[in-house]
This record gives C-alpha cells, sequence and structure tokens, in this order.
C-alpha cells in the first residue's frame, strides 16, 4: 500500500468508499447549513483550498525532475475541471456549475471506480489523484445536494460545447505528439479502463464521444422524470385519486 496501489483491491475500495463517505457528509452539512453565513464560510474553505491543493499539482508536475509531456500538461478533462469546481462554487455562475455537473459527476467519477494510479500512500502523487478527484467530485455533488442545482437542456447544450471545445484542444496535441490527453488518443492507460474495451482506435473516438454524451444525457434526463414522478404524485390525495388527477 506504501508504495504500490494496484486497482480493485480492498485498499482501492476502502480508500474510495472513505472519500465518497466525506463527499456525502460535506454535502449534508451543506444542506443544513444552507442560507446561513455558516455554509458560506464552509464553501469558501472548500473552495480556495481546491485552489490551493490544484496549484500545488500543477507545479508538482511542472517541475523538472517530474515533468513528462504525455501526463504532465494539466490537459485531461479532470485537470480542467478541477479548477472549474472552485470558480463554479465561489462565483455561483451558471456555466461553470452547468460544466462542473457533467463533467464531475458523469466523467470524473470513473477515476473512484478504475483508477488509472500505481503509487501508493508514500507518493505525492496518490494523494494528488485522490484528494484532485475528490474535490472535483464533491464540488459537484455538494451544488446538487447543498446548493440545490438542477440542470436544464440548455445546460446540457453548455456541456456538450464544452467537451468539443476540450476535444478541439488535445486532439491536435495527441496526433501531433502522439498523446492520448482526454483518452482520445492512439494509446491506453497504464491500467484497465473501460475505454480498453471500445475497440481499437481511431473508430474508439466515436464511441467514447456517444458513451460520454449518452451519460450526459442521462444525467439531464434524471431531473425532467423527478419532477414528472414528484408532480403525478401531489395529484393524487391520501384518500385516492384527486379530480385532477383523473382528467
Amino acid at each position: 500500500m506504501l508504495s504500490t496501489f494496484m486497482p480493485f483491491t480492498p485498499f482501492h475500495y476502502i480508500t474510495a468508499g472513505l472519500l465518497v463517505i466525506s463527499m456525502v457528509g460535506a454535502s449534508m452539512l451543506g444542506r443544513r447549513w444552507r442560507g446561513t453565513p455558516r455554509e458560506l464560510a464552509f464553501r469558501r474553505t472548500w473552495a480556495w483550498s481546491t485552489i490551493a491543493w490544484q496549484a500545488a499539482s500543477v507545479a508538482y508536475w511542472a517541475w523538472p525532475t517530474h515533468f513528462y509531456l504525455p501526463e504532465s500538461l494539466p490537459l485531461q478533462l479532470c485537470d480542467v475541471a478541477a479548477w472549474i469546481a472552485p470558480l463554479a462554487l465561489l462565483t455561483q455562475k451558471r456555466w461553470l456549475r452547468a460544466v462542473l455537473y457533467f463533467w464531475a459527476i458523469g466523467l470524473s467519477t470513473q477515476a473512484f471506480f478504475t483508477p488509472v494510479l500505481s503509487e501508493g500512500l508514500a507518493h505525492p502523487r496518490f494523494w494528488f489523484f485522490w484528494i484532485g478527484h475528490t474535490q472535483i467530485v464533491g464540488s459537484a455533488i455538494y451544488d446538487v445536494v447543498a446548493l440545490g442545482f438542477r440542470p436544464t437542456f440548455k445546460d446540457l447544450l453548455l456541456g456538450v460545447l464544452a467537451n468539443l471545445a476540450l476535444f478541439a484542444v488535445v486532439m491536435p496535441l495527441n496526433l501531433a505528439f502522439g498523446l492520448n490527453y482526454g483518452f482520445v488518443g492512439d494509446s491506453e492507460p497504464d491500467q484497465p479502463t473501460l475505454i480498453t474495451r471500445l475497440g481499437p482506435w481511431p473508430l474508439r473516438i466515436v464511441w467514447i464521444l456517444l458513451l460520454v454524451h449518452s451519460i450526459m444525457l442521462v444525467l439531464w434526463l434524471v431531473w425532467p422524470l423527478v419532477s414528472l414522478i414528484r408532480g403525478r404524485g401531489n395529484r393524487t390525495s391520501p384518500d385516492g385519486p384527486t379530480p385532477s388527477s383523473l382528467d
């Protein structure tokens, strides 16, 4: 555990489980404190600590002895989402919250199921990986649970545009230098992930884009469905259907 991390082991499940519990717990506290100075202070502390941690991560990877072109550029989706997360919490701008929702809950959560990591507890990369992804996903969960964010169809379109913009940035670099930023390059992660099951490149890119946007579509659809179910429930009284429910 100190030197090596292996996915799909008890250590993996314990690590992910504890972090999920911490994210849910923080979100429930925020929900309880919603509308109070305590919630605002809590959210600002979370956001600024995220900024500080991500700045340290960028500095670590940029250090000459750590720099490795295929990994060190902050161009993975999670690298960008890690900066969107605190800005969304601090500013509450709708477009930032929308991109955070779809990128974090829809995509960055994959890091908890199939972590692309080989270093253990004694290595800084272990902490940058797990704390960084917790900050991303935790911020999105907090925005939904504590602050009441609910995506609209326009938000879904913003998420799609954000995906295409990131794709337009990383794809030329991947092709020019043989990289794999955005996991759309002509190589596969060192650890097993869903991407390894999507077939050979370049057709794999098509499947990745279809899968990503299907997940995002589901993440949007869940809220209209919840509203529809609640609306039907409100039209039915405890004693039976109301007249409006019989129309």
